[in-house]
């Protein structure tokens, strides 16, 4: 692709009539200083469909899901279960992306058009990728907390493991809040013939801020978060499977899953955000690599917020812990009248369906 200076970029943007600008990928060829004019059949309305149904499910799943996991182990806080504070933590973190999906959802069926003003153009994005590092580091901390917890023998760790896990929470809060700044203090609302909210750096390097901007999402969403993941939980497995008990056979599987999904969610947003950051940077596609890779973009984006739902299914809906703490959480909520009619109903009951502990001196527990 041919390079163009700076002034010459400038007046061919001063040329171009706003009413010319329709789509996210006109603007995305603008700002990369090319434009590749060739026919590719590849029907946007379908596309916008799809997208809108996929964000949908994911809305509603996801919004559900974590509204169940937060009200279950927000009930059952003072039980002080030793990884509580980050599944809670990861789950208000999936909660908080799966709020902005309405205005990503909204602004791809009417045609990347913003609606929202200034200010959320930049918040929104903020909000969303602020969540986002919170729920994978949050991932990442449980698979290390993990494996320490059951295979660790320091005294230190078990002495302070509470402590720890707090100011780790603290840390990981503050560092996602402070990570997307760079980008976001780029974001513009464009008034042309409808406003658009874009990622706009100074054009004399905005090749270098994307590239810049697309590393840091990769190495710090990817590069770094999913090693750790795979190798602590793998470790886990296998020191659970060293105890040949039946149960933890389930266990391990469940663990490899953990795995299974992140690499799934996030690997191919990955590499379609470092295929489009490439193209930007002048590296040779042809024309119709180009338009596919811009169309699947933001299918593929969309299909990374997967893990918003199958995070709450996987570390809560599977565990036998979550269901009892949630029993015990709608308990609080049943009359006491009822309540005590229901255990009085469920003692007289035969003895294979109750349990009865007794202390010492025979009296019930």
């Amino acid at each position: 692709m041919a390079e163009v200076t700076t002034e010459a970029l400038n007046n061919s943007i001063s040329s171009i009539d706003s009413r010319e600008i329709y789509n996210l990928t006109d603007l995305l060829d603008l700002f990369n200083h090319s434009y590749l004019a060739c026919e590719v059949d590849l029907d946007e309305n379908v596309k916008r469909l799809m997208l809108f149904i996929l964000y949908l499910l994911i809305f509603v799943a996801g919004l559900v899901e974590n509204l169940l996991v937060i009200w279950v182990n927000w009930q059952s806080w003072k039980s002080k279960s030793p990884i509580n504070i980050y599944i809670l933590c990861m789950a208000i973190a999936d909660f908080g992306m799966v709020l902005s999906l309405p205005f990503w959802m909204l602004e791809v069926m009417l045609d990347y058009t913003w609606l929202w003003g200034s200010f959320f153009c930049s918040f929104t994005y903020y909000f969303y990728f602020a969540n986002m590092y919170s729920s994978i580091f949050f991932l990442t901390a449980l698979s290390v907390d993990r494996y320490f917890s059951i295979a660790s023998s320091s005294h230190f760790w078990h002495r302070n493991q509470q402590k720890i896990r707090k100011g780790l929470c603290a840390c990981i809060w503050f560092l996602a809040a402070v990570l997307p700044l760079p980008e976001v203090v780029h974001m513009r609302l464009i008034l042309s013939s409808k406003p658009i909210c874009i990622f706009l750096a100074p054009f004399e390097t905005y090749d270098e801020w994307a590239l810049a901007m697309s590393l840091l999402v990769t190495i710090a969403g990817f590069l770094i978060p999913f090693p750790i993941i795979a190798i602590f939980n793998i470790l886990t497995a296998r020191f659970l499977s060293s105890s040949n008990k039946p149960e933890n056979r389930k266990q391990c599987r469940l663990i490899y899953a953990y795995i299974i999904v992140f690499f799934i969610s996030w690997l191919p947003y990955h590499l379609i955000l470092t295929l489009v950051t490439l193209q930007g940077t002048h590296l040779f596609f042809n024309c119709f690599t180009v338009h596919v890779v811009l169309f699947f973009y933001d299918i593929i984006d969309c299909f990374s917020l997967f893990h918003c739902v199958a995070n709450p299914i996987l570390y809560n809906f599977l565990s036998k812990n979550f269901k009892g703490k949630f029993m015990a959480a709608v308990v609080r909520y049943i009359p006491k009248d009822q309540r005590d009619k229901k255990e009085g109903e469920f003692s007289t009951s035969s003895t294979q369906h109750s349990i009865v502990i007794t202390k010492p001196n025979g009296q019930p527990n």
